[in-house]
């Protein structure tokens, strides 16, 4: 019989399957006069001061940025911003989203939104901001090769890990109750989550998901989509749909899978059904995604 050697793990880390988007990530240079009116998105936003002064007002709340500072704006938060000096401003914003309850959940434990360029926060994000407003100054003028695209990748994993490493430092390290128990509800949604992945089907109805998720915190279902709605900034079920829509363009762009085998991957019963959810979350149907992003990375990479 042979035997089988020993092995010993001498390191080991998680799995990553953090799924995130990157979008709006611009650089703009405006005159005086320039102003950009009151609105809100599901969204994080950086908020970059390069040049000049502006004001902008979140939540009512007025904040007069000059060069270096930093202002992070939270999904829902309502915002606008005009010019507050003579000669004009420039700004850099990046507007993510992530689709990771741990991350989310140190993202809006501290509430500050204002961060002048002395502090912490802002020295720590300065390094991977310039990285992408160069990226982002270089893209303006010619499509970028695959190996810079890697580079906006890793500048964009850096710039996320300062983050929430500077705002975990900032924030309390201890839970409060309402933070516990949308902790809880986050786990039942990835339980959720990974049955569909298992079983191919969604359980139940969202008034009975609902209703099995208070009845096992021994809450009401209200509370379910309050406590959630305030720790994480999204309710849970559309937390749960943001991820499935998630999973169904990384399959539709990264796989040659049929539509009929994403929607069962997915849990859902027909291939129509899935069409037209996936049409409703994104104005338009799984192949037509599917065409736009191969006919996008084409064009990217014509010489392929």
């Amino acid at each position: 019989m042979t035997k089988l050697s020993e092995a010993v793990y001498l390191g080991r880390l998680p799995d990553v399957r953090m799924s995130f988007q990157l979008l709006g990530l611009h650089a703009r240079k405006v005159d005086s006069s320039w102003t950009y009116p009151s609105h809100e998105h599901s969204m994080y936003e950086i908020h970059w001061m390069l040049d000049g002064q502006m004001n902008m007002v979140v939540n009512g709340q007025l904040y007069s940025q000059s060069v270096g500072d930093l202002l992070f704006i939270r999904p829902g938060m309502t915002h606008s911003c005009t010019g507050a000096g003579p000669q004009g401003f420039t700004y850099f914003s990046v507007h993510f989203s992530v689709h990771d309850t741990s991350f989310c959940r140190e993202l809006n434990r501290c509430k500050d939104i204002y961060y002048p360029a002395d502090s912490t926060l802002a020295l720590g994000l300065s390094s991977s901001l310039c990285t992408l407003y160069d990226l982002a100054t270089e893209h303006l003028s010619i499509p970028l090769s695959s190996s810079k695209q890697m580079k906006v990748h890793a500048a964009v994993f850096e710039l996320l890990g300062s983050l929430v490493g500077q705002l975990s430092q900032n924030a309390s390290v201890t839970l409060s109750r309402k933070e516990a128990i949308a902790r809880q509800i986050a786990e039942h949604i990835e339980d959720s989550v990974r049955y569909i992945h298992l079983h191919g089907e969604i359980r139940d109805s969202e008034r009975t998901w609902i209703q099995d998720i208070a009845k096992s915190l021994n809450i009401s279902p209200s509370q379910v989509n309050r406590i959630f709605r305030q720790v994480y900034g999204t309710a849970p079920r559309k937390f749960l749909s943001e991820t499935l829509l998630n999973e169904a363009q990384r399959l539709l762009k990264q796989t040659d899978l049929n539509i009929d085998h994403i929607a069962m991957m997915l849990g859902y019963k027909t291939n129509a059904h899935f069409s037209r959810q996936f049409k409703r979350w994104t104005g338009i149907a799984p192949s037509e995604f599917r065409s736009h992003s191969q006919q996008a990375a084409a064009a990217a990479h014509p010489d392929d």
